[in-house]
């Protein structure tokens, strides 16, 4: 079997609601934690599923840490298309280097067949770069990457069921870091008789690189076909792109999302200003 990087991205949201400041010293502020767009464009992957037994903080002067919450909660990925599930919100007050999930059970589910996920010390850590300073109300979303975060190694079977180099499914977390005061992008990507397209990627990108990915949804009770949302955006000026091709959905190991988006040619390019408040695009008209 090919090698490959299955194209997925989520989005874990650290939220300390109001604006951030790494360096200050002050009071507590409230810290909520939250799970935000899961996508798949990969039609024979069914269910991506954590059981993520307790979040932790951990502290930057000690080996302390403080516990955001030791509920365990069991995930499917891809049910947080386009929508947010919450951790229960806590004041707090520190210094941290590191956010860390752990996760006790992880399976991702393949034309029906259920598949260990394996997950380095059963657990998914995101170390700060800067110490990350709670003493006011602030936003800081942690935006997981799976579409990099997730890998198949193995070849399979040689046909007979007898292969020496089984297919096993990895994960190692690659996030990218946002914050400040952030709001939600929304649009609607059809055709030229206005219906509208489903499974499209759209990539938010600045002059250099791509800032948020996700796909646009199939009919249902949520969502009208062809409908995103791009979740927690900083105010800035954009470039959306929007790619119809699913050439992408399956990689070589030389190959990577970002790279694909910043080269190849889109079906249809909007510009965005997101100004201090959620913006809905519309309908955009891919030709």
């Amino acid at each position: 079997m090919k090698k490959a990087i299955l194209v997925i991205s989520a989005v874990l949201c650290l939220f300390i609601s109001g604006c951030m400041n790494l360096f200050s010293s002050g009071s507590s502020g409230k810290l909520t934690v939250y799970l935000t767009d899961a996508v798949l464009p990969i039609e024979d992957v069914n269910r991506i599923d954590l059981t993520i037994d307790r979040i932790l903080l951990m502290s930057s002067t000690d080996d302390a840490s403080l516990v955001v919450t030791d509920q365990a909660t069991t995930v499917n990925l891809l049910d947080l298309v386009g929508k947010e599930t919450s951790f229960p919100t806590i004041e707090t007050s520190g210094s941290f280097n590191q956010l860390r999930f752990e996760v006790s059970q992880a399976t991702i589910t393949i034309s029906g067949e259920e598949h260990e996920l394996k997950i380095s010390s059963s657990s998914l850590k995101y170390p700060f770069t800067e110490p990350l300073q709670v003493n006011s109300d602030t936003v800081l979303v942690l935006d997981f990457d799976l579409s990099r975060s997730i890998k198949v190694t193995g070849s399979g079977d040689n046909g007979n069921g007898q292969g020496n180099n089984p297919v096993e499914y990895h994960m190692t977390p690659v996030i990218h870091l946002r914050y400040g005061k952030l709001y939600d992008i929304n649009g609607k990507v059809v055709s030229n008789d206005s219906n509208g397209i489903a499974h499209a990627l759209v990539a938010l990108t600045d002059s250099a690189t791509v800032v948020a990915t996700t796909f646009t949804h199939k009919q249902s009770n949520e969502w009208e076909e062809g409908e995103f949302k791009l979740s927690k955006i900083r105010p800035g000026e954009y470039t959306m792109k929007i790619f119809l091709d699913t050439a992408y959905t399956r990689w070589d190991d030389q190959k990577d999302l970002a790279n694909y988006i910043m080269t190849e040619t889109p079906a249809a390019t909007e510009i965005v200003n997101l100004g201090y408040q959620d913006l809905d695009l519309g309908e955009i008209v891919v030709q």
